[in-house]
């Protein structure tokens, strides 16, 4: 009596077994298409089509385009390549537009899309960043399993529509922590102002990417970007000279001086060895000298110079001038003014908007709204990839001198501790400011947490910094 009911069973469950076989088999044949559509390394070309009118007459807009095709051409069979453009009118949708879709083999068409570029309105670099960014947000084109890139390929450092260059760089790296993404840039300048440099730099060091590698020729411009997209080369690197072993000069308060100098502890004053030896980041230019200001600690200014305390506090509180006469005003007279001070206030105004643990720490009478009011802008943020570690450059205007100004922030116990570096000298001896400032630097953060690419990233941040000096 059973056996005729236990037939439509057996049938439903051969047609049950067949329709998860289809199933399974269906997800297998997904699965594998993913894998081999997944590319190991993509990469989107950003390229400026702005135009720079007279003052970039000379920009030879061809051999972009043309590096730009010869690049691609060169990249991998397996490579996802894509091509975007920026330039136009300020606030125009079209302002910036992909012109080839991520995908594999599109060297050609890439090449082709590049040569048919004109240069044309605005550099309108910060909507560029942003559409790149969003290029690679969507399920598809897949990301790349190894490497997401933007390679952006530019003829200027700033925004040609204005804007605050702090907040453009804050909408970069929001988007791409609002989407999830982590991308690699990687920023090309191609006869880049002097000017502009740095402001691109800080750019780059917002984003955690590598210092921008600026080139002035065609032949220079095509091996930087055939470096960056053949993965079997190595990017380029900057050349580390041997370390150079250099006599020191110690710092005295027995100098002369047309102030009284304070009096100095003895283990504030330097033990001094006949020498030192240099790291390799750092040069000593022709006419400098290594003077050795505090123990285990040394500045590089000009041969010659009379290096002593010109206040002292305490050992966290105390300022040293190094110059033909040690003065007590920071950053008046030509020479270098190195100081370490425990205070609040100075911390505000040069750290109130970027550091949140000095917000946490401060005293009754400072509203936290007072300390960011405080922090004007005046001192430009260094992402030192290092927590509690911060990092500023000070631009003030002179007409004559360079005058580079480097300041650290860092937390000791219970009180945020500020290093204030400043390089006053003529502009001929500019080389001299930028080994001290480096020299400074790393002294700062020997014995950190920071990483060889944070650390030349930084480093790459503060020689573009005094080369867009006036």
């Amino acid at each position: 009596m059973t056996t005729p009911a236990a037939r439509p069973r057996r049938r439903w469950l051969r047609i049950a077994l067949a329709a998860l076989a289809v199933v399974v088999i269906g997800m297998g044949a997904t699965v594998v298409y993913v894998v081999r559509s997944t590319p190991q390394y993509r990469t989107a070309f950003l390229v400026d089509t702005s135009d720079p009118g007279p003052s970039g007459a000379q920009r030879d807009f061809g051999a972009l385009a043309d590096s730009v095709g010869a690049a691609v051409r060169n990249a991998g069979d397996g490579d996802a390549l894509s091509l975007r453009r920026f330039g136009g009118g300020c606030g125009e949708p079209d302002n910036t537009e992909e012109l080839v879709s991520s995908a594999t083999g599109n060297g050609k068409r890439i090449g082709a899309a590049a040569r048919a570029l004109t240069p044309g309105g605005k550099a309108t670099l910060s909507s560029g960043l942003l559409a790149a960014i969003d290029d690679f947000s969507g399920r598809y084109p897949f990301r790349g399993s190894k490497r997401n890139r933007i390679v952006v390929v530019t003829t200027q450092g700033t925004d040609g529509c204005g804007g605050d260059p702090v907040a453009m760089n804050e909408k970069v790296r929001d988007r791409m922590d609002r989407l999830g993404l982590h991308l690699e840039f990687r920023f090309v300048g191609y006869r880049v102002p002097v000017a502009e440099k740095e402001v691109l730099t800080r750019l780059a060091s917002a984003t955690r990417s590598a210092a921008p590698q600026f080139t002035q020729d065609a032949a220079e411009l095509n091996a930087v970007l055939e470096k960056l997209v053949v993965p079997t080369l190595p990017e380029a690197k900057p050349i580390e000279v041997p370390a150079q072993e250099v006599p020191v000069t110690a710092c005295t308060q027995d100098a002369p001086s047309e102030y009284p100098l304070p009096t100095v502890p003895p283990e504030a004053l330097p033990s001094v060895a006949p020498s030192v030896r240099l790291p390799n980041q750092v040069k000593l230019p022709a006419g400098a000298r290594v003077y050795a200001a505090r123990p285990n600690n040394h500045l590089i200014a000009p041969a010659g110079q009379t290096c002593a305390y010109t206040y002292f506090e305490s050992g966290a509180n105390w300022q040293l001038s190094v110059s033909d006469h040690p003065v007590l005003m920071e950053g008046y007279g030509q020479g270098l003014t190195v100081s370490e001070l425990s205070g609040r206030a100075t911390d505000c105004s040069d750290f109130g908007k970027t550091s949140p643990e000095l917000l946490e720490q401060l005293p009754p009478d400072v509203t936290e709204s007072a300390c960011k009011e405080a922090d004007t802008g005046r001192t430009v943020n260094i992402p030192s990839g290092v927590p509690g570690l911060y990092v500023g450059t000070i631009r003030e205007d002179r007409s004559t001198d360079v005058k580079a100004m480097l300041h650290l922030l860092r937390f000791r116990g219970a009180h945020p501790t500020t290093n204030g570096l400043v390089c006053l000298l003529p502009k001929e001896q500019a080389d001299v400011c930028t080994a001290s400032l480096t020299y400074f630097f790393l002294q700062q953060t020997a014995g950190t947490d920071i990483s060889a690419a944070d650390r030349d990233r930084v480093i790459a941040a503060i020689e573009a910094y005094v080369k867009s000096l006036p």
